[in-house]
């Protein structure tokens, strides 16, 4: 079965990587601009993934449009992981965030209950292919 991206809502600010990059004082990279692109506030058909040797659930793609109403917003997770090496890009069911490590171009988990990260050791590309 292919990867497939339900629910998706169009980016309504091209701005928006620039602003949040601005804010943050980060250069977003192009590689998740491009994932968000085709995936904003999207929830993925294979959602599984794991973490050293725990299954963790990518529960949906953050919604990087400002004001949009019953979706997970990107601005909120901004407002609550003060590490700004990580950009937050996905959610869990559970409140914890899948994030964008600067540092190490990886993907990384953020525990919403200690603040801290796990990495997953993988590259944007080699997490979404691990989806299953």
């Amino acid at each position: 079965m292919e990867l497939t991206w339900k629910y998706k809502i169009d980016i309504s600010d091209p701005e928006v990587f620039d602003k949040i990059g601005k804010k943050r004082q980060i250069l977003f990279p192009n590689e998740l601009k491009e994932f968000i692109l085709k995936t904003n506030a999207a929830t993925p058909s294979k959602y599984n993934f794991m973490l050293g040797n725990n299954e963790r659930v990518f529960g949906a793609v953050l919604c990087f449009n400002e004001n949009e109403p019953d979706v997970d917003s990107v601005f909120d997770a901004l407002g609550v992981i003060e590490d700004k090496d990580l950009i937050p890009f996905g959610i869990d069911p559970f409140g914890n965030y899948i994030c964008y490590s600067l540092k190490e171009k990886k993907i990384v988990f953020w525990n919403h209950e200690t603040g801290r990260t796990e990495s997953t050791e993988k590259s944007l590309e080699d997490f979404v292919e691990s989806l299953y």
